[in-house]
């Protein structure tokens, strides 16, 4: 009787512990997220501030290189520089974008099939196509609604603004004092726990950082390459086109296809030799990205094969609509680096 009340008090502390976490966390739900942006993203600066603090130069015999504090100082310089610089033209950028959704119909008839259909599609079924007036409609009222909101957009990214700065000096406060974070944060767990989490953080932070630099970074400067060239042939919306390239990229397969869509609608009006050589570069500059940056990299962290990758992605949007799409990848990357320790024969000791 008394070994059954011992395990009853048992399971009741725990119950009573579990209901309690899940109240804060529903309280704090704010101070929650917040926190595990910043652990995010402190995974996923960690390689790179590794790598920099690794440098060294020699000078008159003496190895001089850049500790923790600094190298952090120095990423986010950059990082300050590059958001500075993306900030300053975006209320402008998005009205465009909200014109060229609201434009999206007149843009449309300009596309004209040569005499006698092309690849037995003629003019007619063209129209019928491009003209799905349930498409057409959700287009026009998306961008009127960008157009009418642009002030509202531009508050949010600047309260956004303010919420990373928050999130980013938690981050370097974790990345700066990881060891010591780690220590206290591992202490109430065995040995065997700390050894198991100590050789799971190396590989899960190299796949974060690899998303982010990999994938964001390299969809940034895919976007702005694109703007780049549809502005040199006179392509309209180039900023637009830009930015829709960036966003849409962060979705593997379909963003590309969907951007390549928008930017050959934008230059169908455009002369037809200009049109078309601003057309493939901007595919052979997505080609690059997809099979040159990315494999290199993303794909060698990311542990994942084309179809887990796929699948990711629809249970992201599924769930979560594009941020799920956009943040499936890392998450099923860092999942399958779980399964593959635990479910291994091969243990951490045997590591040794």
């Amino acid at each position: 009787m008394l070994n059954g009340k011992t395990i009853f008090s048992k399971y009741l502390k725990r119950f009573v512990i579990a209901a309690i976490t899940i109240y804060l966390a529903f309280r704090l739900r704010q101070t929650l997220q917040l926190l595990l942006t910043s652990l995010f993203l402190a995974g996923a600066i960690s390689p790179i501030i590794e790598k920099i603090t690794s440098v060294r130069i020699n000078v008159h015999n003496w190895r001089i290189g850049l500790n923790r504090v600094w190298a952090v100082v120095l990423l986010y310089l950059v990082l300050v520089i590059v958001v500075v610089l993306a900030i300053t033209p975006a209320p402008q950028i998005i009205l465009e974008l909200g014109q060229f959704f609201i434009k999206l119909p007149n843009l449309l008839e300009q596309i004209q099939l040569p005499k006698g259909g092309l690849l037995n599609l003629s003019q007619e079924q063209l129209n019928r196509i491009l003209q799905t007036q349930p498409l057409i409609d959700q287009a026009q009222n998306f961008g009127k609604e960008i157009v009418s909101q642009t002030f509202g957009f531009t508050l949010q990214i600047f309260n956004a603004i303010g919420v990373g700065i928050l999130s980013l000096l938690i981050t370097a406060y974790m990345v700066i004092n990881s060891s010591s974070l780690m220590r206290r944060c591992l202490s109430p767990f065995s040995k065997r726990v700390r050894h198991e989490i100590e050789f799971l953080i190396p590989p899960i932070t190299r796949c974060l950082g690899a998303y982010v630099v990999g994938r964001i970074g390299t969809s940034t400067l895919l976007g702005f390459c694109t703007y780049l060239t549809l502005s040199l042939f006179g392509i309209p919306y180039s900023g637009a086109l830009g930015l829709l390239v960036a966003i849409s990229n962060l979705v593997p397969y379909i963003g590309g296809l969907v951007a390549l869509i928008a930017i050959f609608i934008a230059a169908w009006g455009v002369e037809f030799n200009k049109g078309a050589i601003a057309l493939f570069i901007c595919f052979s500059l997505q080609q690059i990205e997809a099979f040159i940056l990315q494999p290199w990299l993303v794909a060698p962290y990311l542990n994942l094969d084309p179809f887990e990758l796929l699948l990711s992605i629809i249970v992201g949007a599924e769930l979560f609509g594009i941020v799920g799409a956009i943040i499936a990848p890392p998450i099923a990357g860092t999942s399958r680096i779980l399964f593959n320790h635990f479910a291994s024969p091969i243990t951490t000791d045997s590591e040794e």
